[in-house]
């Protein structure tokens, strides 16, 4: 009988003339069952590496910046009804005896709750720490005028202080001036000319050592109540309004700002913070003509401007660009005024 040969063909078992049987066509070798072959350390292993990576390059970062989100969003939530609540609560009276309780008492009573002797709700113990420590009653918020322009000067005074004066005089234009500890008769004078011009002196704690006044609501009361009472024995003016050194929330006092913040409102006093800046202290001595473009910058969709600047010896360049700033919001159509505690303050927040 003929065999089959793959494809239908026949082959005979010996031929005709007694030669050889023909051969049997081998099975070609693609249809052969391929060779096991190690899957780590092959090309398929490291092809789903790679894509293995470039799925976690993408989702790691978009989870934590939906985190980062929904945590923003809660902070900012909290602040804005910390500050709802805290204004609504009155200040406690200042235990008999009265008097400024010295720096260096700020201490006592640190982490403990004390209970009022009616059997009331508990209070932290820091409320009765510096029992002068309250700024007077005003009407808050009711100040909130379009077109100003309110110019503010962090870190002073200086030996800028006279010459930015004479610039504001020229001008007639009133200005803010939140200073910091310098325990001179040459800075305490020029604390004295701010208030003798109509300016408003406000504080901008007493060291401006972030590391020292977040630590603790006693620590930012001890550091605050020195520049309180160092500017009221100065100019015999009491202080009302304040700015958080780089601002109400910051870097440095997560930890500490909801109880700061609560505890300053509650004792009356009113802090600022800023929505435009002239960059004079973010590096060296920044030319004036880059303050003035910053300051100025998208000046006309501004309802009201509070501006950040620096009352520094080390900075130069504002007394050269002041003039060029005023008379650039003017051209703008805004007019001038000093903060208060009634005028609407401006509260930082973190970016959307």
């Amino acid at each position: 009988m003929p065999k089959l040969r793959k494809g239908g063909r026949s082959v005979a078992e010996n031929s005709s003339m007694g030669g050889p049987m023909e051969k049997q066509p081998q099975e070609p070798e693609e249809h052969l069952p391929p060779q096991s072959e190690s899957y780590w350390g092959s090309v398929r292993f490291f092809k789903h590496l790679i894509l293995a990576v470039l799925a976690l390059a993408i989702l790691i970062p978009t989870t934590l910046s939906i985190r980062f989100g929904v945590s923003l969003g809660r902070t900012k939530a909290e602040l804005k009804q910390l500050r709802q609540t805290v204004s609504t609560q009155p200040a406690p009276v200042p235990p008999a005896g009265g008097g400024s309780q010295a720096a260096g008492d700020s201490s006592q009573g640190q982490g403990k709750e004390q209970r009022l002797e009616n059997g009331g709700p508990e209070f932290p113990a820091y409320q009765e720490l510096y029992p002068d420590l309250y700024a007077q009653p005003a009407e808050l918020n009711s100040i909130d005028q379009e077109k100003t322009v309110y110019l503010t000067f962090d870190d002073g005074p200086s030996a800028r202080t006279p010459e930015l004066l004479a610039i504001l005089k020229q001008y007639d234009i009133k200005a803010t001036f939140f200073v910091i500890g310098r325990e001179s008769e040459e800075a305490e004078q020029w604390m004295r000319d701010i208030v003798a011009d109509g300016h408003t002196l406000g504080i901008h704690t007493y060291s401006h050592d972030y590391n020292k006044i977040y630590q603790s609501v006693e620590a930012y009361l001890e550091d605050f109540n020195a520049m309180y009472n160092l500017i009221l024995e100065a100019t015999g003016a009491a202080p009302q309004v304040f700015r958080f050194p780089g601002g109400s929330v910051n870097a440095y006092n997560g930890a500490t700002y909801r109880d700061i913040i609560s505890e300053m409102v509650r004792r009356g006093f009113v802090y600022f913070d800023w929505n435009r800046m002239s960059g004079d202290a973010v590096r060296g001595n920044v030319p004036s003509e880059t303050l003035v473009e910053n300051a100025l910058d998208r000046a006309d969709s501004m309802r009201r401007v509070i501006l950040l600047m620096h009352d520094s010896a080390r900075f130069t360049n504002v007394v050269e660009a002041l003039p060029q700033i005023i008379e650039g919001y003017q051209e703008a159509g805004f007019s001038f005024a000093a903060l208060t505690p009634e005028v609407k303050p401006v509260i930082y927040s973190y970016p959307e």
